[in-house]
């Protein structure tokens, strides 16, 4: 009896902790784009999406963002040394991806204006591409996306993951890619978005709640993110306000990809 009392009362306060998450998790879903403070202003959050970039997911997602996106580059070869920018680079992971599947005389150039982030990155990518592929290859720059440090029409390929929801002014950051573009020049954008399922969204607040570490929590992070970012119909009015060429946008369960459809 006072088992099957015990288990009954677990069962229902679990029962009751459930109910109430899953009416606040329905009750936060983002209605309006909500801009909020970028997780990189925290040097504590910093340190902790540093060890997150390392977790296996964020590594294949980063294999195949960089595979998918430097993919025109080796099918159209040429005698010119290729350039990439990587916007926001934050702790590396892409960087380094990006180092390891292209030929060794490309150039990359890392940007991100958080104070300190280029070391942080700097680390990550010699882990990933050994020394070769950091001290040869890639240049990083501390450098807001108002005014890139590259010269017009030098780029081949501009990419950027994850940074879109906190540019202050993504007009402008899109109007400095179209400058730094070579004419062939390609350019990818991947960002959380806001309009995503509502399951996605249950999850990922489950996640918050359990795992996320708690500097990301006390930022609420990854759900401040997704409130600050854009559905894929904004995306598109701001990439045409902007006048980028050629663009279309890909929609996945959480992501957004914007990018230039550059023909074979």
């Amino acid at each position: 009896m006072i088992v099957r009392a015990i288990l009954a009362v677990g069962a229902s306060v679990c029962t009751t902790v459930f109910a109430r998450f899953m009416r606040s998790a329905v009750d936060t879903y983002p209605s309006g784009r909500v801009p909020g403070a970028a997780a990189s202003c925290e040097p504590s959050a910093v340190h902790a999406q540093s060890r997150l970039d390392g977790n296996l997911g964020w590594r294949i997602a980063h294999w195949w963002l960089a595979r998918q996106s430097v993919a025109p580059l080796r099918r159209r070869p040429g005698l010119r040394q290729p350039t990439i920018l990587v916007l926001d680079h934050g702790p590396g992971g892409l960087v380094g991806a990006i180092a390891n599947a292209t030929a060794r005389d490309t150039t990359i150039i890392a940007s991100d204006g958080t104070s300190g982030m280029g070391a942080l990155a700097r680390t990550r990518v010699k882990e990933i591409a050994g020394r070769f592929g950091l001290d040869a290859r890639v240049a990083f720059v501390e450098q807001s996306n108002h005014a890139f440090p590259v010269v017009h029409g030098s780029v081949d390929l501009v990419i950027s993951s994850g940074g879109l929801h906190n540019w202050p002014e993504p007009e402008w950051t899109f109007a400095e890619i179209r400058r730094v573009l070579t004419p062939s020049g390609r350019f990818v954008v991947a960002d959380v978005r806001r309009d995503l399922p509502i399951s996605i969204w249950v999850l990922i607040r489950a996640w918050q709640l359990v795992m996320s570490p708690a500097p990301l929590s006390t930022l609420d992070e990854p759900s401040s993110s997704i409130r600050s970012s854009y559905t894929a119909q904004e995306l598109e009015w701001l990439a045409a306000r902007a006048k980028l060429p050629e663009f279309r946008t890909f929609v996945w369960p959480a992501w957004l990809i914007l990018e230039r459809n550059v023909h074979p």
